[in-house]
């Protein structure tokens, strides 16, 4: 697949610029650059991948994720990461900053193109970060010496030992888990290799979106419908600190932001719904045949959008969710 410029130059100036990165491992004279390199699957033509609407996506009926996996995913996730940074102002909100100073092992579950392990890497020089995928979209070869990343599945058991981790990131996991996986098989798997004293932190968008218009109603409703055919729950946020607390974990924190869509939230507003309409045109053929629906009245919704956020002062919720793992008393 040749490379296409990303997106994210385009985002340079709304990011602030990274500090200088530590040293990086480049035995490896082959260019690996998060947005074109998808090492152990050059070969596009192995059953792993199929290919719908020109978009290429995991074929594995062992793996259920979404969304597709291919370099304009991989823009879109970058697109998002820089998103969610500005709303929150940070790239976490769990206490740990001073232990990620001294040096902390952490775990970023999902971390799919690894934007936001490298600009953490980047930050704490002297922690380790582990990123973990159930696709390897993330550098293979050339990335910062504190970092590694493995091609791995959160909801199998993990190759790590108990009580390893001073801190685990997991985020936007709402299109990969099935609503009973968080409770009772991932949630209890990152409390085992979570640290006593450790923290996690759960990040994800609500789609209880305020404001709908006619037309996102529509799209959302069909999403939401979609998710229930694979056993998954697009609004779990309000369950998510309950299953924290029934796993163990303890001083429970639940944060709440916002954002807008559209051009009267100036330039994160638009780049909101840029993500959403990414989103959902790459989910048209599963929502299209639920709602019942041709692929023009389809991209008929989506061009509507824009005015109608506009018009309805349409906004989004996004979630936190942060638990410590109990220290056991002696």
């Amino acid at each position: 697949m040749g490379h296409r410029p990303s997106k994210i130059s385009k985002l340079s100036k709304l990011s602030s610029k990274l500090k200088k990165k530590p040293s990086m491992n480049n035995s490896s004279s082959r260019d690996n650059n998060t947005s074109n390199s998808l090492s152990g699957f050059e070969n596009f033509n192995e059953p792993i991948f199929k290919f719908e609407n020109g978009r290429r996506y995991i074929n594995n009926d062992s793996i259920q994720y979404l969304l597709p996996n291919d370099d304009d995913e991989i823009d879109r996730l970058q697109m998002q990461h820089y998103l969610l940074r500005y709303i929150w102002q940070s790239n976490f909100s769990a206490p740990v900053k001073e232990i990620l100073r001294c040096g902390a092992k952490v775990l970023d579950v999902g971390c799919g193109p690894a934007t936001w392990t490298l600009e953490m890497a980047s930050d704490y020089p002297r922690s380790h970060f582990i990123g973990i995928d159930i696709a390897p979209i993330f550098p293979s070869e050339i990335k910062p010496i504190n970092t590694e990343f493995q091609i791995q599945n959160v909801t199998h058991r993990l190759p790590f030992d108990d009580n390893s981790f001073d801190y685990i990131h997991m985020r936007l996991m709402l299109a990969v888990l099935k609503e009973e996986e968080w409770k009772s098989v991932v949630l209890p798997e990152l409390f085992r290799i979570l640290k006593p004293g450790g923290y996690i932190e759960s990040h994800e968008f609500d789609f209880r979106i305020v404001n709908q218009g006619p037309c996102m109603k529509i799209l959302v409703e069909g999403f939401i419908q979609f998710c229930k055919t694979k056993n998954m729950n697009p609004i779990v946020c309000p369950l998510i600190p309950g299953y924290l607390q029934e796993n163990g974990f303890v001083d429970i924190d639940t944060l709440k932001n916002s954002g807008h869509y559209g051009s009267l939230a100036g330039r994160f507003g638009k780049l909101a719904l840029e993500d959403f309409i990414l989103v959902f045109d790459a989910l048209k053929t599963p929502i299209s045949s639920i709602l019942e629906i041709n692929n023009e009245e389809y991209q008929n919704l989506l061009d509507k959008l824009q005015e109608e956020v506009d018009t309805n002062d349409t906004f989004y919720e996004v979630y936190k969710f942060i638990g410590k793992k109990f220290i056991p008393e002696n």
